[in-house]
């Protein structure tokens, strides 16, 4: 419905015809009525001159009533407008925010017609269905575009009534084949019921699962070995015992290696829980690298003596320090000074220095022995993962070293590097923060927030 509007005070007052006919015959009625009467020119000029001031006043108010209907019709008009008007930038407002939202989710979205039409979908969706983004799929039918059998039975079967339908499908996207999860659910609406269908890219999850059930699989066989050979020297012992003590007594020594073996890898695992258990664990402290590099070289100096291996520590100065947790520092100097020396051949040498890295201090291990390929330096922070051809020489150890070395230097906001060549090498480098430049970043934050909150106050003052 078409509604004029007329703004008051815009337009100048024009009379209706028919007041104008009404007050023009009142004014000749009176001067018939003057006339008939006898009456001179005066009293007919005062009768015309009353008749036409009375239909004037008649008018005027006439007016004045229409004039305020008018506003009053206005300024409803005004009202209404202004209330659609806030109602359609709210409707604008939420449709920017929702298809904003569409556009930043990772999983995909597709609203579907009961005829299959797609009505919307999201950029993610066309991602993982290896669709560009210029392809305009809206107002298409979804088995069109879509050529994956089980997915537009699943859609059909939604369709029909049997319910949400879950589906997995691979999409291949150029060299890369991508696991995707389909779900298809029908909208509940007043008119016909939508589908609405969500992707989720599966490759992560099935990476996580990939890993644990290696990791489940290393650990079983890390265990089932030296409990094989723990449970096998038992049962030698118990019939060697009376016949041949000395037999018994070395395979006692046996049992305890074997024991020792576990209980190493057992410390080794709660070692790496820690590590991977990030900052949280830690205690921040400023950590004098020379005495923790002493520390280290107790337990693996008789280690080195015992394989003929040079172990060398380059002069570190006392303001070498670094802000880092004590002993997972300690942990770290360990594991990387006791992976060298089992990996380094009798006669070999094995050298720990610290140099200056700016805002660092490197922590530096390097030595002369079997050197690591290029292409397992990648996985060599791995859990359990060993290099094939030093497979014999890490029976010693439990291969959680190097991971556990890696996750706790994360935690202390650290950097590990490798440099290795296979019979040349290997030179391992850690980065922890100098403890000088943490105090200065730390006082950084303080006078950061001291001046802000005199700059809060400041401003409660003048408010």
């Amino acid at each position: 419905m078409a509604l004029r509007l007329i703004k008051p005070g815009r337009h100048p007052w024009i009379a209706k015809p028919s007041h104008v006919i009404l007050g023009f015959l009142l004014v000749v009625a009176s001067v018939l009525i003057c006339v008939a009467s006898g009456a001179g020119p005066i009293a007919i000029g005062i009768a015309v001159c009353a008749s036409a001031l009375l239909a004037a006043s008649v008018l005027v108010v006439q007016s004045r009533d229409r004039d305020e209907a008018t506003t009053a019709i206005f300024a409803e008009s005004q009202r209404e407008i202004s209330h659609w008007q806030h109602r359609w930038n709210e409707l604008h407002l939420e449709t920017q925010q929702t298809a904003s939202v569409l556009a930043q989710m990772r999983d995909g979205v597709i609203m579907l017609a009961p005829d299959t039409t797609i009505l919307l979908i999201n950029p993610a969706a066309k991602r993982l269905l290896a669709f560009g983004s210029s392809h305009m799929l809206v107002g298409r039918l979804l088995p069109e575009v879509i050529r994956y059998p089980d997915l537009v039975r699943g859609v059909e079967a939604c369709g029909a009534g049997d319910g949400a339908q879950q589906v997995m499908i691979e999409v291949r996207d150029g060299n890369v084949h991508r696991p995707i999860r389909v779900r298809v659910d029908r909208i509940a609406s007043i008119g016909e019921s939508n589908m609405l269908m969500t992707l989720r890219d599966e490759t992560e999850a099935r990476r996580i699962d990939e890993i644990r059930r290696e990791f489940i699989a290393n650990v079983s066989h890390e265990l089932k070995t030296p409990l094989a050979a723990i449970k096998g020297y038992a049962e030698t012992v118990e019939l060697a015992i009376e016949d041949d003590p000395v037999a018994a007594t070395h395979f006692m020594s046996q049992i305890r290696i074997q024991c020792l073996r576990l209980e190493r890898l057992v410390a080794d695992m709660m070692q790496l829980a820690r590590a991977q258990a990030g900052r949280d664990k830690l205690q921040f402290v400023t950590v004098h690298i020379d005495e923790v590099v002493s520390e280290s070289l107790k337990s693996y100096q008789p280690v080195a003596m015992a394989k003929d291996i040079q172990l060398t520590v380059d002069a570190i100065g006392d303001d070498v320090r670094v802000t880092a947790d004590r002993e997972a520092t300690l942990t770290i100097i360990n594991n990387l000074i006791g992976n060298a020396v089992r990996y380094t051949n009798e006669g070999g040498r094995v050298t720990v220095g610290v140099r200056d890295a700016g805002s660092f201090w490197s922590i530096v291990v390097s030595d002369n022995g079997v050197g690591i390929a290029e292409s397992e330096q990648e996985r060599i922070f791995e859990r359990f993962y060993r290099v094939e051809r030093t497979r014999e020489s890490a029976r010693a150890g439990t291969g959680l070293g190097l991971s556990i070395v890696k996750n706790l230097t994360m935690a202390l906001r650290g950097e590990v590097r490798l440099k290795s060549s296979p019979g040349e090498g290997s030179t391992f480098e850690v980065l922890l923060p100098q403890a000088e430049t943490v105090a200065k970043a730390s006082s950084r934050d303080k006078r950061g927030a001291v001046q802000a909150s005199a700059e809060i106050q400041r401003g409660n003052t003048g408010n």
